[in-house]
Order: C-alpha cells, then structure tokens, then sequence
C-alpha cells in the first residue's frame, strides 16, 4: 500500500471541482478594523477532501485591503493577497513584491497580479483558481468609518 504524500493530496485537492457547503457571514475579528468569513469546501464524490475558504478584509483602509485563502488539512495552499499592508519575500527568488499577488502550494512564491477589480470580482477569481462553485450569495465585507482626530 502506497500512501500519498502531503503534496499529492494538495495536488489532487486543487485540481479537482469543490462546491461550497454554506453562504459565509461576515464577523469583526479581535481587531476592530479587520472583519473575516469562513466558508467550508468539499469535493462532492470524496468527503475526505474537505477544506476551507477564510476570507478576510480591513474595512477602512483605502485602497482596499482583502486576503483570499484556501485550507487544506491546516495548511493555506492557495492565497490572494489584495493590497497587502506588508511585502512578501519569495524564498526562492530575491524578489520581494508589495502589491498584489496570488500564492500556491507548495512553494507559495508571490505571482504578481496588477489587476484593478473590486471585491465581486477579486472573489470571483479566486473561485476559478480555487476550483470552487458557490450557490449562495456572498455579501461583500463590511464597511467601516476612518475616525480623525480633531484639532484643538
């Protein structure tokens, strides 16, 4: 009996169609300018192939802040990134990229993407690339409202 390797079942997860089990519902997070969903995955002729889509968006920052991820087995194996705060350093190249950029198991090296979508559109991509098929309606995240400080 041969076992698949970790990386063989990424593979295979990937590759193959995923439907989405519920609609998500957006939640603040411990920080009060971050809100996230959850939508759980599976592959509809395999129950053992099951994962997770976490999503997650700043909502006052300008431009928009989002992050797309999928889970496989506690593991993010494919990952958008929409205006990060922060830089990715690839591993394997030199490169470090601030912009948006798209990473996938198992090296997770950022993919540059100078698209200019909103949110609808930005999660419709993932889906495609994730392979998933979504019935409900995801609502996009919620909004809030930049304080300024007043001057004396």
């Amino acid at each position: 009996v041969r076992l698949q390797s970790f990386d063989d079942l990424v593979s295979e997860f990937l590759e193959r169609e995923k439907i989405a089990l519920h609609q998500p519902r957006w939640v603040m997070g411990p920080h009060p300018d971050y809100a996230s969903a959850t939508l759980r995955v599976a592959v509809p002729d395999a129950r053992h192939m099951a994962g997770r889509i976490v999503l997650t968006a700043h909502r006052v920052r300008k431009p928009p802040k989002y992050c797309f991820s999928l889970i496989y087995r506690g593991e993010r194996i494919l990952a958008l990134d929409v205006n990060p705060a922060r830089f990715h350093r690839n591993l394997l190249t030199p490169e470090a990229f601030g912009g948006t950029h798209w990473q996938r198991w198992p090296m997770m090296e950022a993919e540059p993407d100078t698209n200019d979508h909103g949110y609808s559109l930005w999660l419709h991509a993932f889906f495609v690339r994730a392979n998933v098929s979504c019935k409900f309606r995801v609502a996009p995240p919620p909004q809030g409202v930049q304080l300024r400080l007043l001057d004396d």
